[in-house]
């Protein structure tokens, strides 16, 4: 209810209608007068003038006595803004500065481990050497995952798929979180599983599906906007592999992606540290001039092929994962499965899962690759200095002294040969007889020719195996000779 005040302004009562009664009549009979009354009190407390006035509240007091001091600074920040904090470094911050921050209190170190924290954990909060990767490190890459980060799913799998030594469901678990960050948006996640398909990693060599590989390609190239996959596409329709061959689409995805990766200047300035440091060491084996045999012209191109790889390395930097990769089986010591090898290239970490795995060089077999950008770019950087074909071109391959020596004894061989068929045919009178004789005997050198390559080979005696392929060759051409003599 209420009443007019003065002015005719209507005063509303504070009270109820039951409260009221309860008060005017002072109903001290009912058991709920008292609470009632305190209530009223608690509602509107008057002050002279009859008007309601609020009481002031009092300060309250520890359990020891003295007042509590308000909370100043970072300390009246909420729980919600400490994990935005930390969630900001978290996307930035190495993991020396990240973990110094969560180890400052107890509240910082919830809001480090929070999940809207760890969601957004990137490249660099995760940028661990292989060598630090212990138990904790594994907890909180693996806490990363479960809240959702797409980086550190790339990351995990990469570690569980190609450091697992012995395959098993570690390597299944590692594959399961490639597809998953590939789903979530990864462009690096892209790139590893088009590899995994173009060499059946994992599995055996008939799970080979190049087909699979290159449509990752074009969807992380058009989705994502992967270079890496950009590059690899325009390999694939150079060479046909995967998808229908077309060498100018190919060449035009190839010249994007080198417009838009981030390191072709740093790649150039490595090729070109590395074609300036293997000209220093060529000129300065040129110099000894002992060069003069097969083994030490290899022991001097692998020389060479040192000097540009560590040239090029000091201008280039390899990505998080590849370098955990390189430093897991390198400075870490983990060993490799046995009969599998690395990627060749100097700034590449993928490890066969299973033996003969990676393509080699069609030149020398010497080397490996995990793709084929890996081995473009690493003939750039240092291969084209070692591979055993182009050592004709350093001079490299065997003295003037062996090479006549060989060529007379090839020549020995080959006038042996005809000299023998042509007694046959002065002896016998019969030219046409004469001539399938010679053929004969031809072909019989032939054969010991053959004889004399596979005794080289299994004895390990290159240059001796090299020449008796030339003097079976020789023997065969004349053969060959002869017969067409004979049956004409």
């Amino acid at each position: 209810g209420g009443a007019e005040g003065p002015g005719g302004a209507r005063r509303v009562c504070p009270f109820t209608q039951q409260q009221h009664e309860l008060v005017v009549s002072g109903g001290s009979n009912s058991p709920n007068v008292s609470g009632v009354k305190r209530k009223a009190t608690e509602h509107a407390p008057r002050g002279r003038g009859g008007a309601a006035e609020e009481r002031p509240r009092r300060k309250t007091r520890s359990a020891g006595g003295a007042a509590a001091t308000p909370k100043t600074g970072v300390q009246a920040l909420p729980d919600d803004v400490l994990e935005v904090v930390f969630g900001h470094l978290c996307g930035g911050a190495s993991p020396k500065d990240y973990f110094s921050g969560m180890l400052t209190c107890k509240r910082f170190h919830d809001a480090g481990m929070s999940k809207h924290a760890l969601s957004r954990a990137a490249e660099k909060v995760l940028a661990v050497r292989a060598e630090n990767y212990t138990a904790g490190a594994r907890l909180f890459a693996e806490a990363a995952v479960g809240a959702g980060s797409v980086f550190a799913t790339f990351f995990v799998g990469s570690v569980k798929f190609y450091c697992t030594a012995g395959g098993g469901d570690e390597r299944i678990k590692g594959a399961a979180l490639l597809a998953k960050a590939a789903v979530n948006g990864s462009p690096e996640a892209h790139h590893t599983l088009a590899i995994m398909h173009f060499n059946g990693s994992g599995g055996r060599r008939k799970d080979k599906d190049p087909e699979a590989g290159a449509s990752l390609c074009v969807r992380g190239n058009i989705l994502f906007g992967s270079v890496p996959a950009k590059r690899e596409l325009g390999h694939c329709l150079q060479d046909g592999f995967g998808v229908e061959q077309d060498a100018p689409l190919g060449r035009r995805l190839l010249a994007e992606a080198a417009r838009e990766d981030k390191q072709t200047p740093a790649v150039d300035a490595a090729v070109c540290a590395a074609t300036a440091a293997a000209a220093a060491v060529e000129e300065r084996l040129r110099k000894r001039n002992d060069i003069n045999t097969l083994n030490a012209a290899v022991a001097a191109a692998a020389e060479v092929s040192a000097a540009a790889k560590g040239a090029a390395e000091a201008h280039l930097t390899a990505t998080p994962v590849d370098r955990f990769l390189l430093d897991w089986y390198g400075s870490a010591g983990h060993a490799l499965a046995p009969g599998t090898h690395e990627c060749s290239h100097p700034l590449c970490g993928r490890v066969e899962t299973r033996r003969h795995e990676f393509r080699r060089c069609s030149c020398c077999g010497r080397v490996r690759y995990c793709s084929r950008s890996c081995q473009s770019m690493d003939w750039r950087l240092q291969h084209k200095f070692a591979c055993l074909p182009l050592l004709e071109l350093y001079g490299w391959i065997e003295s003037d002294a062996e090479s006549a020596d060989t060529n007379n004894a090839l020549m020995a061989a080959i006038d042996a040969v005809v000299v023998g068929g042509g007694d046959v045919a002065s002896s016998s009178g019969d030219g046409d007889v004469a001539s399938a004789s010679g053929g004969g005997a031809s072909s019989s050198g032939g054969a010991e020719a053959a004889g004399d390559v596979a005794a080289a080979a299994a004895a390990g005696d290159v240059v001796a195996a090299a020449e008796g392929v030339a003097a079976a060759a020789g023997a065969v051409a004349v053969a060959g000779g002869g017969a067409a003599a004979g049956g004409g």
